[in-house]
């Protein structure tokens, strides 16, 4: 079978390589012997490694074997028969580096097949949704929609490419060699690693590593000579020269022959000429005619094009009609013969596999699995064997006698007719639904059966014809269920159609221009806007939760607009300190969660580029688009313990990372995250739960930030007891104090601090540990210490005035602001009540200095940042998944507009000197001013420069510095001499949160540097788990790691076999 579907395949185009691939696996020399034998021009060895983006993780991870095996047993074999010299060898299977491709030259190969690599080149990103015509990047879609998103330009491929090639040739270079085909086969040139030989398990390589060339000296070691397919000898050649002319011109030819069954692919060869002459399209039907007789061989007009008929007078044997492409084939017994045509097989099994078009008719039975896979040609037959029209996508088939078992299994397009008693018993109806035929179609059947009669002369076909109306309540029409239901929609939307124009053609013209108008008014908001606001079309909630029902999750990412959580109206919220944002409803929620896209490489969840802290977004998605809110809760806490302050506060990186955010806007995970876990709240899912049982551990933990609060809550979910220390009034920290309330309503903060308390943890407020308390006596009274005191230590401006009244750090102003809401203590000093703000820096810190400043009735407020404006949309250096620096408009900007109306963001400008104002030399009257330009040097830094004459004064009675953090403050650090890195951070081993104190940890800003408050929550929760470990000494941590995964751990009873199996991994190197 191999061997003839090489020879059709290289009759159908002689300058085709043919490629047989073969998955690697012990054994697979003699099956690679076989293939070569078959005549195959090229073979592909393919490891285990790999797959399309559509197949299961199990058929990419376990089938077959790593690609080195197969490829060295394939190179021995071959060359031991002396049959390398004829084929080509290629290899592929997670190749990537030009390592990778000299080590396949060395074991046998002279290709290399990369296909991974190229893709993300080109902007795959690995979605695993190849199959589904839904690539959202462009890649693996014929939809033209999102085709047009694709953004990969030839370049890129061949810079890859080109780096490859010439890695490739500095090793040449050091192994000595010139070209590729010298490295081929030549395996001496690897050895197996040293460290690898003495591990437990070892696999002896010597015979994989042995050289092909000393099994059988003086054989050929790659590919040398082509492989004869004796073409030239066929019968299609020999009558070639006769239709040269018909062929080239389309004049019409007609040529009788005799045939027997040696010749095989009959009419293919001819095909393929007409085809390179013609096209597609062919020839008008019939202008070729070929009257045969005899016996036919394999595969009887495969491929044929249009405009060849072959008529033959005799039998023929297996895979008549392969791929028919739009010719005729018409098949009937001898003239002469005495047998009854339609109880006796005339053509072999496999007949008009993957037909396209044309047509077949068959005076007689045709052996099994008859038009399987059939999408699009006609065939006529007196009786088909088992399997018959199975996968069948299109055409139509029309069976005039006895079937056998298995009718019409897997079918899902096209339709069957057949006269067949008892056939019912012999359908596979899985797929399928059995009617009667009758009318229009009825007539269709009959003229198709009276053809047959013409062309064939078929006697049974002709009593048909002649007792039609009693033979027509016998015929069963074979239509699949789903192929049904697309015709009758098809169907429908005709007469719809047809209803339309009829009301059209009546009325006045001023009416038909009305309705003209109307229609064009309609297309131009269509172009306009073409995504589709579910909510914008809907009026109340009750009908939004019955479209739900109707949501395309498949393409929601394309269909429906992204919705955000909303801000108040700018001018009202400005006269309060509620929360800013509006919530959406939960069926909005839904609508927004369906433009998910499940990946199946979510980069939203990514600790790269994505969510720090492991969220499995698209699960918490799937489940909310479900409207399964308690199970998208539980996904949400195993991965978040602060949703609520995320929600609100994060700047959201997963949506930065977020795949459907390439082409269209990204999904709004920010306000979903936020609406899981305020109905929590709302439905009492939040309840204190305190551990089942305590252990005799205690941790002391400095500081209620993020990072504290995550850590205590982790070690508190597992029995230890743990005492939080922080040395303002409130617990909190930078939630508390750091971010306005508008922005975080700190009696969130409280209720989630209550919860803790109620479930076991104890904090511990105006405790200043190095100053009011000693961080010596923690050390000595706890079993262990974590440090989360941020990074509190401001980046100060150090220039001519500095020293005047009115200028302050950012933080300064924010706390004290929200001490004086709180009412905390005195409130704050700082007002900007009718004065001239200046922030200088921009950030979070510096827009929420604006919103405060504005809340407070200052007379003016502006920003200057010493950067360029973002642009509008990412630069080339800022891809994808990076964090997009794009221009924002964030509240505080937004309520400035909305007051004075202009942005207060002042870019590329650089304060020079604070100048003192009015009588009192000591109070800040405004700043001197340089406008800066910035250039990028040919090493590709960035250099700023002084724009001369640039010079400006702005009035400022307020400067607030918010130009980011240094580091912790460094009390309680010098108390326990722990060490700090170069940047002030406190100083702990890669991947690791403990510090050189013994038993003293620390996570969050102070460890890591200034971040994020997500990225404070995972530095809680990871130096919880290794604290944890710590305090177990021998047993695991049960705490999970980013992503809510607890690893399991390896006792030492079994690390040894598990260490002799990873020891058992194949590895060669160069």
């Amino acid at each position: 079978d191999l061997k003839q579907l090489i020879f059709d395949l290289k009759s159908a185009n002689s300058r085709a390589r043919v490629s047989v691939k073969l998955v690697s696996e012990v054994g697979i020399g003699v099956v690679a012997s076989g293939v070569a034998k078959a005549l195959a021009d090229h073979i592909l060895i393919a490891g285990h490694d790999g797959g399309t983006g559509a197949a299961r993780w199990t058929g990419i991870k376990y089938a077959g074997l790593p690609w080195e095996l197969g490829l060295a047993e394939t190179h021995q074999t071959l060359v031991l028969n002396d049959l390398r010299g004829r084929v080509v060898l290629q290899t592929d299977g997670q190749l990537k580096t030009a390592k990778d491709i000299a080590i396949a030259a060395l074991l046998g190969a002279e290709e290399f097949g990369f296909a991974t690599t190229p893709l993300i080149t080109l902007g795959c990103v690995y979605l695993r949704r190849c199959h589904q015509n839904n690539c959202a990047v462009g890649v693996a879609t014929q939809d033209p929609e999102l085709r047009a998103k694709f953004r990969g330009q030839p370049e890129h491929v061949i810079n890859f490419f080109s780096y490859l090639a010439e890695d490739l040739r500095q090793i040449m270079a050091e192994l000595g060699f010139r070209t590729v085909n010298e490295m081929v086969g030549r395996a001496e040139f690897l050895r197996v690693r040293d460290n690898y030989q003495c591990a437990k398990g070892a696999i002896d390589l010597a015979l994989l590593l042995k050289p092909a060339h000393a099994m059988r000296p003086g054989v050929a070691t790659y590919s040398v000579m082509k492989q004869d397919h004796q073409i030239e000898s066929r019968l299609d050649a020999r009558l070639l020269p006769q239709l040269v002319e018909s062929l080239r011109t389309g004049k019409p030819a007609e040529l009788a022959a005799g045939i027997r069954n040696t010749d095989r692919a009959f009419g293919t060869i001819l095909s393929y000429h007409l085809s390179k002459a013609h096209g597609l399209d062919g020839l008008p039907a019939g202008t070729i005619r070929l009257h045969l007789k005899g016996s036919a061989g394999q595969s009887l007009g495969a491929f044929l094009a249009p405009g060849i008929a072959i008529d033959l007078e005799g039998d023929a044997n297996d895979y008549v009609g392969k791929g028919l492409s739009g010719g005729q084939l018409v098949v009937y017994p001898p003239r002469n013969s005495p047998f009854n045509a339609s109880e006796n097989v005339i053509v072999g099994n496999v007949c008009l596999f993957g037909a396209t078009s044309g047509e077949a008719f068959f005076s007689g039975v045709a052996a099994e699995r008859f038009a399987v896979r059939n999408s699009g040609a006609l065939a006529v037959v007196e009786g088909v064997g088992d399997h018959g029209c199975e996968y069948m996508t299109g055409g139509r088939v029309v069976v005039l006698g006895s079937v056998g078992r298995n009718f019409a299994a897997g079918m899902s397009g096209g339709i069957a007719y057949v006269l067949a008693d008892d056939f019912r018993s012999m359908c596979n109806t899985e797929s399928v639904e059995l009617e009667t035929v009758h009318g229009d179609e009825a007539v269709w059947l009959k003229q198709t059966i009276q053809r047959h009669v013409d062309l064939t002369g078929s006697l049974k076909a002709r009593e048909i014809v002649r007792n039609f109306g009693e033979m027509l309540p016998r015929f069963v029409k074979v239509l699949p269920t789903e192929y049904k239901r697309i015709l009758e929609e098809k169907e429908k939307e005709e007469m719809q159609k047809e209803e339309e124009v009829a009301s059209n053609g009546s009325g006045s013209d001023s009416d038909k221009t009305v309705g003209a108008l109307d229609a064009q008014e309609a297309a131009a908001r269509m172009t306009k806007n073409d995504l589709v606001d579910i909510e914008d079309a809907l009026v109340d909630e009750s009908l939004l939760s019955d479209r739900i029902k109707k949501l395309d999750k498949l393409r929601g990412f394309v269909k429906y607009k992204r919705r955000g959580d909303k801000y108040r109206s700018a001018k009202k919220r400005i006269g309060d300190w509620d929360e800013i944002s509006v919530r959406q409803t939960k069926a909005q929620l839904q609508v927004q969660a369906s433009r998910c896209i499940d990946c199946g490489v979510p980069f939203c969840q990514s600790d790269v580029d994505g969510c720090p802290i492991g969220n499995v977004i698209p699960k918490w998605n799937e489940l909310v688009y479900r409207n399964q809110w308690r199970d998208a809760f539980d996904r949400l806490m195993a991965t978040n313990n602060f949703p609520e302050f995320t929600g609100r506060v994060c700047p959201a990186p997963c949506e930065g990372a977020c795949v459907a955010g390439i082409s269209e806007q990204p999904v709004a995970i920010k306000s979903i995250e936020a609406a899981i876990i305020d109905h929590a709240w709302e439905m009492g899912w939040m309840q204190p739960a305190p551990p089942a049982t305590r252990s005799a551990m205690k941790v002391a933990i400095v500081g209620s930030g993020p990072a504290g609060l995550s850590a205590a809550d982790q070690l508190n979910s597992v029995g230890h007891s743990v005492t939080v220390f922080e040395r303002e009034d409130r617990i909190g920290g930078l939630l508390t104090y750091g971010i306005p309330n508008m922005k975080l309503d700190k009696r969130l903060v409280q209720r989630r601090v209550d919860k803790m308390e109620r479930e076991g943890v104890r904090f511990v407020t105006g405790a200043h540990i190095g100053v009011t308390q000693s961080a010596t006596e923690l050390h000595d009274n706890f079993d262990a210490v974590l440090l989360a005191t941020g990074a509190t230590w401001p980046r100060d401006l150090a220039i001519d005035g500095r020293q005047l009244d009115g200028i302050h750090f950012a933080m300064e102003f924010l706390t004290g602001n929200t001490k004086s809401v709180l009412g905390s203590g005195k409130g704050s000093k700082i007002s900007a009540q009718g004065k001239h703000v200046v922030v200088i820096g921009g950030g979070d810190t510096g827009n929420d200095c604006i919103g405060t400043a504005v809340r407070q009735g200052a007379a003016s407020v502006t920003n200057f940042e010493l950067l360029p404006q973002p642009p509008k949309q990412r630069a080339a250096d800022n891809p994808w998944p990076q964090y997009p620096r794009v221009y924002r408009v964030d509240y505080g900007h937004e309520e400035v507009m909305s007051r004075w109306g202009k942005d207060p963001r002042e870019y590329c400008i650089s304060a020079k000197r604070f100048v003192s104002g009015g009588s009192d030399e000591q109070q800040l009257g405004g700043i001197e001013t340089v406008r800066v330009e910035w250039t990028k040097k040919e090493g590709g830094q960035w250099a700023m420069a002084e724009v001369p004459g640039s010079e400006e004064f702005h009035r400022a009675d307020l400067v607030f510095l918010a130009m980011g953090f240094l580091g912790p403050e460094n009390k309680v650090i010098e108390e326990l001499a722990v060490k700090q890195g170069p940047r002030s951070n406190i100083q702990t081993p890669d991947g690791s949160y403990r510090t050189t104190v013994p038993k003293v940890f620390a996570a969050g800003d102070c460890r890591r540097g200034q971040s994020l408050v997500v990225w404070g929550i995972n530095e809680g929760r990871q130096a919880a788990r290794e604290i944890d470990q710590y305090l177990h000494k021998t047993a695991g941590s049960h705490l999970p790691v980013s992503g809510g995964v607890v690893p399991r751990t390896v006792s030492a009873a079994t690390s040894g076999s598990v260490r002799q199996v990873a020891d058992q991994q194949f590895a060669v190197a160069a």
